[in-house]
């Protein structure tokens, strides 16, 4: 099955990337001999137009194959208006970015869809800190159903609600005890943060107080917390949920270093005193597991699933970009950073299997990296070929076929060694 789906997933990129190229060189009148996904040997193959399209062996890669493009065409059985190097440069760069135009188009599409057509839970207050804005009229629990109007499904836009009001009133439409409410509260400047906040913590999912698991030996099993008891307070600070119970533990440990936990089992009130020496609040609370206050789904609207698949898109594409800098960069270890077929499959595979709005996302994103390393100009990639056509552009005469040739060979060569370094660095993740 893996394989299966890795296998159809390379042919919807390839055959989409490729069918950016033919499209844009059959439009500016290039003939077109062969359009193929996969190479190799020809398992498919039917002439129309006097193209042929075939469906080859190995199903990486693919190729458009254009009249001229080794600029050897005698023209005697092709016009000479159809051979691509007799096309102006500016036309041979868009026949060569157009594959990767085609897989960043694809990319945003399917991310429209299955964002749109995804359901999300409905925001719950976590935490309110105490004296901040959001104190006098949030609790623990609430759903946040809008801001000023605007529809709420990821915490992104509560962040970008609050920035655009700056330090003007914003009014939340929330959901209390199931009952609609909407409240007012005025974000506060924060200098340590350098941005505006209420002072509230949002979570899809809000773990309570109340421990319903301990792992034997964990710090709060070794304080004397069972599974049952809820965590109400940490030295003289209350809490309610677990993020109050990490934001309690942190200010203990910043102020005093020592945490008594006060903690409710049935009726009795304990104090238990916890080891804190050189933990962090995360360490004091690894191995417990908490009760939460449940999840309320919902589906965005036409409108709204566009804007928020829109958003999506856009922060693969900054991850992306971020990410590709850095590799450059030496800053993130290529390694770390890239995947080859195994790993893509191992992706491809796990996507599948959470659901087909999952798998819709992994296709975008995998879509976007094709399309995005495409466009770098690093020899036999499109990018490159695109800025030999511009640079010839402004030179006013070809760089001589021989060289180009050459360079293109070169950098196909460093790409494969490149490939099978990852295939190994892929092999190696698996077995660790």
């Amino acid at each position: 099955m893996t394989v299966l789906l890795f296998v159809a997933t390379i042919l919807i990129l390839v055959g989409v990337h490729e069918l950016g190229h033919f499209l844009v060189a059959r439009a500016s009148g290039v003939y077109v001999r062969e359009f193929a996904i996969g190479v190799g040997p020809v398992l498919l193959s039917t002439t129309r137009r006097s193209t042929k399209y075939s469906l080859r062996l190995i199903p990486i890669g693919g190729y458009v194959l254009m009249a001229g493009e080794d600029r050897r065409e005698a023209g005697e059985e092709v016009p000479a208006d159809q051979i691509l190097y007799n096309k102006p440069p500016y036309i041979r760069a868009l026949i060569s970015l157009s594959g990767a135009v085609g897989n960043i188009l694809l990319a945003l599409v399917v991310t429209l869809i299955a964002v749109w057509a995804s359901t999300f839970p409905m925001l719950q207050v976590a935490h309110v800190l105490p004296g901040s804005p959001a104190a006098a009229v949030l609790e623990p629990g609430d759903r946040i159903v809008a801001i000023d109007g605007r529809a709420i499904y990821t915490t992104n836009q509560i962040t970008a609600a609050i920035r655009r009001a700056g330090d003007e009133p914003i009014e939340l439409s929330i959901l209390r005890d199931g009952n609609a409410e909407r409240v007012t509260a005025t974000p506060r400047y924060s200098e340590d943060d350098q941005r505006y906040e209420i002072g509230a913590y949002f979570l899809a999912i809000t773990p309570t107080n109340e421990v319903v698991g301990l792992e034997v030996g964990s710090p709060l099993d070794v304080a004397g917390v069972r599974a049952g008891d809820r965590i109400v307070a940490v030295n003289a600070e209350p809490v309610e949920t677990e993020v109050g119970l990490l934001v309690a533990l942190d200010e203990a440990l910043a102020s005093s270093g020592a945490v008594t936990l006060r903690v409710a089992r049935g009726d009795e009130r304990l104090s238990l005193p916890v080891d804190s020496d050189g933990k962090t609040a995360d360490a004091i609370v690894a191995g417990s597991s908490f009760a939460d206050l449940g999840v309320d789904v919902r589906r965005p609207g036409l409108v709204a699933g566009l804007s928020l698949g829109l958003r999506q898109f856009a922060s693969y594409v900054t991850v992306l970009g971020q990410t590709i800098r850095g590799i450059i960069s030496g800053s993130i270890p290529a390694r770390d950073a890239i995947q080859g077929p195994v790993g893509i499959a191992k992706v491809v595979r796990q996507g599948f299997d959470l659901g087909l709005l999952y798998f819709l996302q992994i296709l975008g994103l995998l879509s976007l990296n094709l399309g995005l390393i495409n466009l770098i100009p690093f020899p036999a990639l499109d990018g490159s070929r695109a800025a030999f056509a511009l640079y010839e552009w402004v030179r006013g005469k070809p760089i001589p076929v021989e060289r180009e040739g050459v360079i293109h060979a070169i950098g196909f060569a460093i790409l494969i060694g490149l490939m099978i370094l990852i295939t190994y660095q892929d092999i190696v993740r698996l077995f660790r």
